[in-house]
């Protein structure tokens, strides 16, 4: 019987990693992670008989590695502009897919009060005796050796706990007086995808989703959101492992509406409040280094980072 899991996810720019490997991350330490394959566009018949066409390969992964470092590089790696070497637990079974076996990504970040975590997903399709290939040199792959990565490539120092410090819209003005008060704070940013005819996701535009909600839901607090730009600039800031630490996220005036909502039951009385919207990949950028969030020898985003986004 063969075992379970995935020992490895490593993923670099394309066309580097079967060469020299650049800027390789692993997903490292995280949540639980599968490996699939499965039929793609089969061929029906008339009497039911599904033919064989394309197979399609998939991988999801989330990261507890969740740095502004991995979050820039993702979408860089949109379509198709990643390399991934996988692993498995199984006698070190290699898959790589890379040249012309590369897999489209979908990527999410999210962070609420519970975790920060940064969702990979690689999906591609290929005709079928492509994909035998592919499953085939799995059994006599060289598995590459990315530098700074060894087994699954868990970094303890990549790892934060969620703890928001800042929320305010517009920026310099607090949406509540007190994070103490809020019932629920989340940001998520996730691709928006096209599918081409190989199933690999095509990304021109990033969603983002800010929910705060609060029970500082008085009649003045009601007006005081009623009355804000429906869509002012906005930034959310949570610390890192230190006070000094951090990663940030700036949105300029014009790029996420503001939805407002007041709920009040016999349990509970809360003001709910989401700013979302899609924005181009081009009109997101990053600022690392000292005073960007990171020290002044971070300059990839792996302590911390700012991402501005509609400037």
């Amino acid at each position: 019987m063969e075992r379970t899991g995935l020992k490895q996810i490593v993923m670099c720019n394309a066309g580097t990693m079967l060469t020299t490997p650049v800027s390789p991350l692993a997903i490292g330490l995280r949540n639980a992670a599968t490996m699939e394959r499965t039929p793609h566009a089969e061929i029906t018949d008339y009497r039911g008989r599904k033919l064989r066409n394309m197979t399609s390969f998939k991988i999801d992964a989330e990261s507890l590695q969740a740095t502004m470092q991995f979050l820039k590089a993702l979408i860089g790696w949109t379509n198709l502009n990643c390399d991934s070497q996988i692993i498995t637990r199984e006698a070190n079974e290699v898959y790589q897919f890379a040249s012309v076996n590369k897999l489209g990504l979908d990527f999410e970040y999210l962070a609420t009060h519970d975790k920060v975590s940064l969702k990979a997903i690689l999906e591609g399709a290929f005709p079928y005796a492509q994909s035998r290939d592919i499953i085939n040199s799995a059994k006599t792959n060289t598995a590459v050796s990315f530098t700074g990565i060894t087994g699954e490539g868990a970094d303890f120092t990549k790892y934060n706990a969620p703890y928001f410090t800042t929320i305010e819209a517009p920026q310099s003005t607090a949406l509540f007086s007190s994070l103490l008060q809020l019932s629920e704070i989340s940001l998520s940013i996730k691709s928006k995808n096209k599918k081409s005819l190989y199933n690999s996701s095509m990304v021109d535009y990033v969603t983002f989703e800010i929910k705060v909600s609060s029970y500082d839901s008085g009649i003045t607090k009601q007006l005081e959101i009623i009355d804000k730009d429906v869509s002012p600039s906005i930034k959310i800031k949570k610390q890192n492992s230190t006070s000094s630490l951090y990663d940030m996220f700036d949105f300029a005036a014009g790029v996420l509406t503001l939805h407002d909502e007041h709920k009040n039951t016999d349990e509970e009385r809360t003001l709910p409040i989401v700013f979302s919207g899609d924005v181009p990949v081009n009109d997101i950028s990053f600022l690392f280094g000292a005073s960007n969030g990171g020290d002044a020898a971070d300059t990839v985003g792996a302590k911390g980072g700012t991402m501005k986004i509609g400037y």
